[in-house]
């Protein structure tokens, strides 16, 4: 704006000099017919003269009022210019989910019709192993503690660190393990373009105490080419809120070219818990690799496999 009042400006400053050069011209004319001159040769160009001063009168008129013109349709395209800037914002959002839309999505109210999860055991995900981590079990009764026994010399999956791949995050709901490290090795329901993760706790308000110390901290996703992988791909290291919302939504900070089948979470602190940690609920997004389908159960042989 301050160019363009500049610019109108030195125009104006040329238009006024020619037309005082052209009156001193025309005076020095009159001076001349009335000394020597011949009267009709003076007046013809003084007739001359004053057709183009009339000209060129006309022409910086019309340039002013362009310059206005030009001037108002400016103001009035800088001031719709941030209304235009937030329809083009909504737009965006509305045509092509981004990064902003996808964190956005964990303040509606039924996050799993929002974001595909390649972690649930609904869709054929499976717990494989827990490695080292040991589960944290209240034992009501001697019963309950030999049931336990069993049912972990039976079942090599771990069948409490399952919960993290279900529905449902009711206070103890959840899978607990001794201390604040531990880790768990997940076959999801396809091989994965894995793009982000999500943690879900339950909120201090639900806590019977009132408080979620037991609540994962610093974390860690991998990717392995199969089940013993030594050299597994680092998605990137995180750390959960307790004072955020239930469900976060973490993208990956190394992302990786290769879709994966398995992922393994290690957790390395939570909340300040000296007993356990609670792991209610994980999610895996991303994109289905081409070329294959979820597959609902998983064979012996696959397992094999994965070993």
């Amino acid at each position: 704006m301050d160019y363009d009042e500049e610019e109108g400006c030195g125009i104006r400053n040329i238009f006024r000099s020619f037309v005082c050069v052209a009156l001193t011209l025309l005076l020095g004319l009159h001076v001349y017919s009335y000394l020597w001159g011949s009267q009709d040769t003076i007046e013809g160009d003084f007739g001359d003269i004053k057709y183009m001063v009339m000209q060129l009168t006309q022409g910086l008129s019309e340039m002013n009022r362009e310059h206005e013109r030009i001037r108002n349709e400016l103001e009035r395209m800088s001031s719709a210019l941030p209304a235009m800037t937030a329809a083009s914002g909504r737009v965006k959002d509305a045509l092509e989910p981004t990064r902003r839309h996808a964190r956005q999505l964990m303040d509606m109210g039924d996050y799993d019709r929002q974001i595909a999860d390649y972690a649930l055991e609904s869709a054929g995900a499976r717990i494989l192993d827990t490695g080292e981590t040991q589960e944290y079990v209240i034992y009501e009764s001697s019963v309950g503690w030999a049931l336990h026994v069993v049912s972990s010399v039976l079942c090599r999956e771990c069948p409490g660190a399952s919960a993290i791949l279900r529905p449902g995050t009711l206070p103890g709901e959840c899978w607990a393990f001794r201390g604040s490290r531990g880790e768990v090795t997940i076959r999801l329901v396809g091989s994965v373009h894995v793009t982000g993760m999500s943690i879900e706790h339950i909120p201090a308000h639900i806590s019977p105490t009132k408080e979620i110390s037991s609540a994962p901290r610093l974390f860690q996703l991998e990717g392995l080419s199969h089940r013993g992988d030594p050299h597994p791909h680092d998605f990137g290291s995180f750390e959960y809120d307790k004072d955020g919302k239930p469900i976060q939504y973490f993208e990956v900070q190394h992302p990786a070219s290769a879709a994966y089948l398995v992922v393994r979470l290690k957790v390395f602190s939570n909340w300040g818990h000296s007993l356990y940690t609670c792991l209610y609920r994980v999610r895996i997004h991303g994109e289905l690799a081409p070329g294959q389908a979820p597959q609902k159960t998983i064979t012996d042989e696959e397992t094999m496999n994965l070993h």
